[in-house]
């Protein structure tokens, strides 16, 4: 994948269990990311049982919050058992939270949230949205902060690969390289020790920068610089024109679609390649208890 493993499954993640796109569209996540969140949607399909799929991912990532859309109609699957299911199995582990579509009745809304909160004890809430999707808007990022879903980073980075680099001039000297990883405060990148003499603090003006296709310009200054595995590493702090820490806000809103395309696809390809394992393993040895083929993969062997 070319990416650690490691560093994509550190943090705590937000996925919403076969959304309905048409009140929470994708559009959304890019906006919660700015925020500091990183949501990501699992759809149905038939390569894989929902219940598998929910299982791979509780057993990979470390810290995990699912929001169920109750409403979704999918063939042999009873949303209250199913969640109920893994509410028992993982009790604390894994955050639990339900959403629905705004119902008639103020009974109805009752009894959906007396069978999920109290019945089964999920602890996330029982979210009624609403028909217009920008009030969901508002709805779901209250929901997140209330269950804390940033978890302990205030900026989530992405980590790149070679279609993010960037170039700057320093004392006379052009460098470039490829970024390690970048978020809406902070980038960092490698370079060969001794290659780079740049103090603390020292701020580099007009750096040029390609991220996914997108070329865009910022100053920065070093935050702080180590050695790593027998190069030096250097994480930067962006600045804006008027010397603020942070982007200028066009460039904010036109990198966030690219630093979410980033991690999803990251997180994408991970969970694909999870889920083919999963699928080789359990065809080879026959299993038919699911959390033995799930135990038996090994991350870092991915």
């Amino acid at each position: 994948m070319g990416t650690s493993i490691k560093d994509i499954i550190a943090g705590r993640k937000t996925f919403f269990i076969c959304p309905d796109t048409s009140l929470i569209p994708e559009t959304f996540m890019e906006e919660y990311l700015s925020e500091g969140y990183e949501c990501y949607f699992v759809t149905n399909d038939k390569r894989l049982s929902l219940q598998e799929k929910i299982e791979i991912i509780i057993s990979v990532f470390n810290d995990v919050i699912l929001f169920f859309n109750i409403d979704a109609n999918i063939p042999g699957i009873s949303w209250p058992s199913m969640i109920k299911a893994i509410n028992d199995k993982y009790q604390g582990r894994v955050l639990i939270g339900a959403l629905y579509t705004k119902r008639q009745t103020k009974e109805e809304k009752q009894k959906i949230e007396k069978m999920f909160l109290y019945d089964i004890g999920i602890t996330c809430g029982c979210i009624q949205l609403e028909y217009q999707k920008k009030i969901n808007f508002g709805i779901i990022e209250k929901v997140l902060f209330a269950n804390q879903a940033m978890g302990r980073r205030k900026n989530v980075r992405a980590l790149c690969n070679n279609s993010c680099t960037f170039t700057f001039t320093y004392n006379n000297h052009h460098y470039s390289s490829t970024l390690n990883d970048i978020s809406l405060s902070h980038f960092s990148s490698t370079f060969d020790v001794d290659a780079l003499k740049l103090p603390e603090y020292e701020k580099i003006e007009d750096i040029q920068f390609t991220v996914k296709g997108l070329h865009f310009r910022s100053s920065a200054v070093l935050f702080m610089s180590r050695q790593n595995e027998g190069k030096m590493l250097y994480v930067f702090t962006f600045v804006s024109k008027t010397g603020a820490s942070g982007l200028d806000l066009m460039t904010k809103q036109l990198l966030i679609p690219r630093l979410y395309q980033i991690m999803d696809e990251n997180a994408s390809a991970l969970l694909n390649q999870l889920y083919n394992t999963y699928i080789q393993r359990a065809g080879a040895t026959s299993a038919n208890e699911l959390g033995e083929s799930i135990e038996a993969i090994d991350v870092e062997d991915l």
